[in-house]
């Protein structure tokens, strides 16, 4: 078990190490669009949770809503993101992407996947069920236990 999980260390390391890497030096992201990673977060965040309080984005980037709100005013005066108040609650703001905003997450999601379709072209066909599967099962677990 040791060597499996040595082996398992290597291969990890090198991924996360070339995904960093093609990050930095080729990604939109960085290049064009000049975001950091929290900012990245954020859209992400904001693209599955369309209308959130910034508490929750504060909560999810497992920040402090001060920093989370500079996160957003940086956004904000990008035009990536809006600030809507609720009619509801006046003293509640919702957030949500602009149409700019829409457009980065889409060049991010692109990248991401162009990401993944190297993976998973670096496998066999017939392995590609068994990889997905296990990835899956150890996201799993790997939720579960954060949650703890």
């Amino acid at each position: 078990m040791t060597e499996d999980v040595i082996k398992l260390h290597t291969a990890v390391t090198a991924i996360m190490r070339a995904l960093k890497i093609a990050e930095k030096s080729t990604q939109v992201a960085h290049r064009e669009l000049n975001l950091n990673a929290a900012d990245i977060a954020a859209l992400r965040y904001l693209s599955r949770n369309a209308g959130c309080k910034l508490s929750d984005l504060a909560q999810y980037l497992e920040i402090v809503p001060t920093t989370a709100s500079s996160i957003v005013d940086r956004l904000v005066a990008r035009d990536f993101v809006q600030r809507d108040r609720v009619e509801t609650n006046r003293r509640s703001v919702a957030l949500t992407l602009t149409a700019t905003g829409q457009r980065a997450q889409a060049a991010l999601e692109q990248e991401d996947m162009a990401a993944m379709r190297m993976m998973l072209d670096a496998l066999p066909a017939e392995n590609r069920a068994l990889f997905l599967k296990s990835m899956e099962q150890i996201a799993d677990t790997f939720s579960e236990h954060v949650r703890r």
